[in-house]
């Protein structure tokens, strides 16, 4: 295709232009980054493994290491009962709790859940990180300062601020019509991340995968949100919430609560171990290249089926505010993202994403509170949206919806809420691309701050999601649904054209001909549910031409009901705006933050598919590979990855938060088993790694291809990505069977775990 040769001629061009990446002495000499002791274990027929201490905890007596990991475990356990209470507690009570009203109105279930629960987990992170930070400096563990360039730093915030204004100014200015504003937003946008590609382009190895280990806590945790929400949050999770209600906030919990999950079990240990990639640290742990192999594959599965989530996004935000072809708008976006990623790899990625991650925050956060002020008149969404649920009820009692929106377990059993949010939670602490960024802080104290941190930018849209859900479903429900069918805005007919919106009253059908029927109501002709008889002979469709069960009053009296309005969860963000007359300069927002959160994990995960690609699996294979063979390796990886995505993501294989949430629950049934198993279980070892990652692997493909030929099959009522809980269960009995039916680990691998575990 014509964009991937253009692409490939420019990613050419900025070969020649900027230098090859290589290992430079004197690139270290000049690291701000101060010096660490290394201890170094040697295994045999693999590479040397570098672990992060500092002498004196290097050389701890066996008691107080016994004494040090003994209380970490108490408090652990202690942390993950009061976690498991909030996860839980509140969607087994909702039935019981919900008829008691709080605040602003709302159900006690449902905010215990909505916004209870992430508050908890974010004060169970901090005080986590305040206390081993504490126990750690007491042990002697070094805090080392991130000292980034200044310009690093202020760059992303300036080039946004003034980008913004710029936009809201134009608007007010000229008054500019929707996609000359869109082409403005986008176009500052990707011009704002080429310049900070350009800025941190670097010649530097480690700078170029693991940005040099001296990113800050607030920063990484920053880069962390950014490259957390994604499409599925900024683009999709509201209208989720939309059109399921309670359920919906299994998602909430699932992607709030895995960051508990991160600060306890992963992200301090893989700091302290001061490689490049997950596979790396899988393959020491486990003294196994093959270990190290599979899980290499395992994270480029996981990370393309995200990246496809992310093309999905990129396709669906330029196609419908630009009006381009969906494959030149995905190739303009991942055009941006290549430009970034490959000058400055995780360097450049995450300023970007410091920058990315304020976008996405303000242009969430504006249009919500704008919608809570037109509602109720208080620009404070997260606790005026309370005010909705009576008038939603009142709505959905005139308009005879059957499920009340507050009402818990509708649509899913209890089983399946519980089931998805246990995945996406420990998917949360089993995917590559966020694990890898512990990689980057300077000492483990940043890498547990990074957590809460993270947590708490990714905290100030999350409490808004549900907001953003209740407004979107009032405005709707008291404004389109029961409105004539003829007389529906333009928006309607816009997001209609895009394939997101369809209205199946009978009436949109009259006067079409027969070969350009929608697509419902072909599938309604073939399955015999609608007829229709050419009386006339005209070829087009008359309403007294039609019969069938569809044929009923309601369906052919040219009022829209709730039942004949169809949206796509992927619809109710960025429409919203629009639906609610909301001023233009709003729109370009969304636009933008949209189009940030699909870049800036498409960043993070292409980074992460280049370097197992090139480090995990090339290397691993050929040791002796040069650097400059590596670089070639992971560039060429680069490109093809974007490449593809971008083809399968044509296939449209479904909507963006379904997509998503698959790939957590690949990685809940893979990598999280035997990354928690490798530090907290001495026996594990790689015979055990191996075949529950193979189990695990299996086992979700399984259920992937059990929904897909067969979407009403459950087990236990689940289904769908929730599925992911037996293929994780499978895994970690896997593992735990077969270690112990083989030889344990060696002694160099305990004294690994050891090294591991102290400060």
């Amino acid at each position: 295709m014509f964009w991937l040769a253009m692409i490939a001629i420019a990613l050419m061009l900025l070969t020649l232009l900027f230098p090859q990446l290589e290992r430079r002495d004197e690139d270290r000499r000049r690291s701000p980054m101060p010096h660490i002791p290394r201890r170094q274990h040697e295994q045999r027929n693999l590479p040397a493994v570098t672990i992060l201490e500092t002498r004196q905890t290097a050389s701890m007596s066996p008691t107080e290491q016994s004494a040090y990991w003994s209380s970490n475990l108490r408090l652990i356990t202690i942390v993950l009962l009061l976690w498991a209470g909030g996860a839980f507690l509140p969607a087994l009570l909702a039935p019981v709790l919900n008829p008691i009203r709080v605040l602003t109105g709302f159900p006690l279930g449902y905010i215990l859940s909505a916004q209870g629960a992430p508050l908890l987990f974010l004060v169970l992170t901090a005080l986590y990180t305040a206390i081993m930070t504490r126990r750690d400096r007491r042990f002697g563990g070094r805090v080392v300062q991130g000292m980034p360039v200044l310009s690093d730093t202020a760059l992303p915030v300036v080039l946004v601020m003034t980008g913004g204004a710029l936009i809201v100014i134009a608007d007010i200015v000229f008054s500019l019509p929707l996609t000359l504003i869109g082409w403005g937003a986008i176009g500052l946008t990707i011009a704002i991340y080429a310049a900070i590609g350009i800025r941190s382009r670097t010649g530097d190895l480690d700078e170029y995968y693991v940005a040099g280990r001296r990113i800050p806590a607030l920063f990484n945790g920053l880069a962390i949100s950014a490259d957390w929400m994604s499409a599925a949050t900024f683009i999709s999770l509201a209208g989720t919430l939309w059109m399921l209600g309670y359920e919906g906030l299994a998602y909430i919990i699932g992607w709030t609560g895995g960051y508990v999950l991160l600060a306890l079990l992963l992200a301090p240990y893989l700091r302290k171990f001061g490689q490049s990639t997950i596979p790396e640290f899988i393959g020491a742990r486990y003294a196994s290249t093959t270990a190290r192999l599979v899980a290499a594959i395992v994270t480029v599965i996981v990370s393309f089926t995200y990246l496809t989530a992310q093309v999905s996004g990129i396709g669906l935000i330029m196609g419908r505010f630009l009006g381009v072809n969906y494959l030149f708008g995905v190739a303009i976006g991942l055009g941006a993202v290549l430009f970034c990623s490959y000058l400055g790899g995780m360097r450049a990625i995450t300023w970007t994403q410091v920058a990315q991650a304020i976008v996405i925050v303000v242009t969430y956060l504006t249009p919500a509170a704008l919608l809570s002020l037109k509602d109720t008149g208080i620009v404070l969404p997260q606790v005026m949206y309370g005010a909705a649920f009576d008038v939603i009820a009142e709505l959905e009692r005139a308009q005879r919806i059957a499920t009340s929106y507050a009402e818990p377990f509708n649509d899913w059993s209890v089983w399946q809420y519980l089931a998805l949010a246990t995945c996406l939670m420990c998917g949360t602490a089993g995917l590559p691309h966020i694990l890898v960024r512990f990689y980057t802080t300077p000492s483990v104290v940043h890498a547990r701050r990074s957590v809460a941190w993270a947590l708490l930018f990714i905290m100030l849209v999350y409490l808004t999601i549900p907001a953003y859900a209740a407004f979107s479903r009032w405005e709707i429900l008291a404004h389109v649904v029961g409105r004539p069918v003829r007389a529906l805005p333009q928006w309607a007919v816009n997001w209609g054209n895009a394939g997101l919106l369809s209205i199946t009253d009978l009436t949109t059908l009259e006067g079409r001909r027969v070969a350009e029927l929608p697509a419902w109501a072909a599938v309604a002709l073939e399955s015999g549910a609608l007829q229709f008889a050419d009386a006339n002979g005209d070829g087009r469709v008359q309403l007294n031409e039609l019969s069938g069960r569809m044929v009923t009053p309601s369906a052919t009296d040219g009022i829209l009901q709730y039942s004949e309005l169809k949206i796509s969860p992927d619809l109710v963000v960025v429409s919203t705006p629009e639906i609610v007359g909301l001023p233009g300069a709003v729109a370009a927002l969304v636009i933008a933050g949209g189009l940030a959160a699909a870049l800036s994990t498409a960043d993070g995960l292409l980074i992460v598919i280049t370097s197992s690609v090139a480090l995990d699996i090339y290397q691993s294979l050929n040791r002796r590979a040069a650097v400059r063979t590596l670089l070639s390796i992971g560039r060429i990886t680069l490109f093809l990855s974007a490449a593809l995505a971008a083809v399968t993501a044509l296939r449209q294989l479904g909507i963006i938060v379904e997509l998503v949430a698959w790939a957590f629950s690949i990685a809940a049934a893979t990598m999280f088993p035997v990354l928690t198993l490798g530090i907290f279980w001495r026996r594990a070892n790689r015979q055990g790694a191996i075949a529950g990652m193979i189990v695990g692997l299996f086992a979700i493909v399984g259920a992937i291809l059990v929904n897909w030929l067969s979407p009403a099959t459950t087990i236990l009522g689940i289904s769908g990505p929730a599925t992911g809980i037996f293929g994780m269960v499978a895994s970690f009995i896997t593992t735990v069977v077969v270690s112990w039916l083989t030889p344990p680990p060696s002694p160099a691998t305990q004294t690994l775990i050891d090294a591991l575990r102290r400060p």
